[in-house]
């Protein structure tokens, strides 16, 4: 203790006698301190970014995304029973309009049309029948008359009879021909033409024609001679009972051939059902048959649709013995569309033939245009979120485009020429009053601007602002940043000795 005690006073007197070392000591301390200091602890300096007001074209839009649908398809879905045959179409076949697709194999039919047929020709031949009693009973009573113009009448009344019943063998002949064909066409596709079939159904439709014009001539030929008749004064209670006789059997006569005749043409219609052809060119997007598969009574009725709904029937090779699917959908994929969804915030901006963008995401490099076809009026809210569907028909239709694909469209909502624009980060809000920062003299002032439309970059500046003004788009203050060196055992600067 005492040794330490006689260090210590022995620097003490050290430190006392020589001051000029400890003033010195202290100076550079002090000086030291100070420059890391300054190293460490930098003085902040604020800087800007700018860009300068410029006039240009503005435009803004409004994207949404959704799917690539067809508008325009067919169900082939018979309404009759029986065993798929000939089936001539394969998956991603392309069709056109008429062309045969297969045949539907059900004997009985031909049987049902076998029997109504026949039954049309017999009561067609009573009422022949009939119309013969009719004219006989007129001609007996103008011989009875001795009157001229009564037997004139009859006589050319006779003749107008004759010439519609000729007439109408012609279309029963026609008829039967055309039945012929098409029996022979719905058996084998490949044996009758469709300009055979229609040249045999122009034959029909001609000797109808005909037979109309006879009838209508025995029409007046038989009002010719009632009133010859009349004119005579010679139809007494008898006679006039004859005429209403044979009058009302030929009346029933015709209600019959009537009746068998719908009969006829309905087996008709069915049986020619048989034969199944695309109703819409386009390409096989679905097939849910195969030869031999069993249609059932209760599909429904072929048809043609249109649709701007986002989904559609995907592509199915499926079949069964019995399939309650649809058996083939054929799609024009020349009524591609777009169907997207747009927020309700923005669906007021959008109208009808609006220009829009659309890409891809399975085409990276395809950028198509369109115009706004249709927008939905309800909207679907999907977790409180709710958005409208909008169409968008395609200016062009490339082969890369698929139904289903993704897409999304950019829906130009309004285009300005000639006005000046700055960036979206060089406008501040304070309440209702929009502002910019201008550069003056290397320092911002506070400019007040008034605005128009904006899009995803830029807005519009409609007063407050000239072309060529130099704006702040962003300010940089720089914070301080320590340098000091943190060492193991201390922080802060050591002198060398002390």
């Amino acid at each position: 203790m005492k040794k330490i005690l006689n260090v210590s006073g022995k620097i003490l007197s050290f430190i006392l006698s020589h001051k000029i070392y400890s003033i010195l000591a202290a100076i550079v301390i002090i000086g030291a301190s100070y420059y890391f200091y300054h190293r460490a602890y930098a003085v902040a300096k604020t800087t800007y970014q700018t860009a300068t007001v410029q006039k240009g074209m503005l435009v803004t839009s409004v994207s949404g995304s959704g799917n690539v649908t067809v508008a325009n398809e067919a169900k082939i879905n018979p309404t009759i029973s029986g065993k798929v045959t000939s089936l001539k179409v394969t998956l991603g076949d392309t069709v056109r309009k008429g062309q045969f697709l297969f045949y539907i194999d059900n004997p009985q039919m031909d049987i049902d049309l076998s029997k109504s047929y026949s039954s049309y020709i017999q009561t067609q031949q009573a009422l022949d029948n009939a119309k013969s009693q009719q004219l006989q009973t007129q001609l007996d009573l103008a011989s009875q008359t001795g009157d001229a113009v009564v037997k004139k009448a009859a006589t050319t009344l006779s003749q107008a009879n004759q010439a519609a019943e000729n007439a109408y063998s012609q279309v029963l002949q026609a008829q039967a021909d055309y039945n012929d064909l098409l029996a022979k066409q719905q058996a084998d596709p490949t044996s009758v033409s469709a300009s055979d079939l229609a040249v045999a159904n122009q034959k029909v439709e001609s000797s109808q024609a005909a037979y109309d014009s006879a009838e209508q001539t025995a029409t007046n030929a038989k009002t010719d001679y009632n009133q010859a008749v009349a004119n005579a004064g010679i139809v007494d209670e008898i006679a006039n009972y004859k005429l209403t006789s044979a009058q009302t059997s030929v009346d029933l006569a015709q209600k019959n051939v009537d009746t068998a005749l719908s009969s006829y043409n309905i087996a008709k219609s069915d049986a020619a059902k048989r034969s199944v052809a695309s109703t819409i060119a386009g390409v096989v997007t679905t097939l849910n048959i195969k030869n031999n598969d069993t249609l059932g009574s209760g599909s429904s009725q072929s048809s043609t649709t249109t649709t701007s709904s986002s989904s559609s029937s995907s592509s199915s090779t499926s079949s069964s013995s019995s399939t309650s699917n649809t058996p083939i959908i054929i799609s024009d994929m020349n009524s591609l569309k777009a169907v997207v969804a747009i927020n309700e915030a923005d669906i007021t901006k959008i109208a009808k033939d609006q220009k829009a963008t659309l890409t891809f995401d399975a085409i990276s490099d395809l950028t198509l245009t369109g115009k706004v076809e249709k927008i939905d009026s309800t909207g679907t809210n999907s977790q409180n979120v709710i958005t409208y569907s909008v169409t968008v028909s395609m200016d062009f239709i490339d082969a890369k485009v698929k139904p289903q694909m993704n897409v999304t469209a950019a829906i130009t909502t309004d285009v300005k020429q000639d006005v000046l624009t700055v960036a979206n980060s060089a406008v501040k809000t304070s309440g209702d009053t929009h502002y910019v920062q201008i550069m003056e003299n290397g320092a911002p002032h506070q400019q007040t601007v008034e605005i128009g439309i904006s899009n995803d970059t830029d807005t519009e500046i409609t007063s407050g602002l000239k072309e060529g003004d130099t704006v702040v788009t962003q300010t940089i203050s720089a914070q301080p940043t320590s340098q000091a060196t943190t060492r193991s055992g201390g922080a802060g600067a050591r002198i060398p000795g002390l």
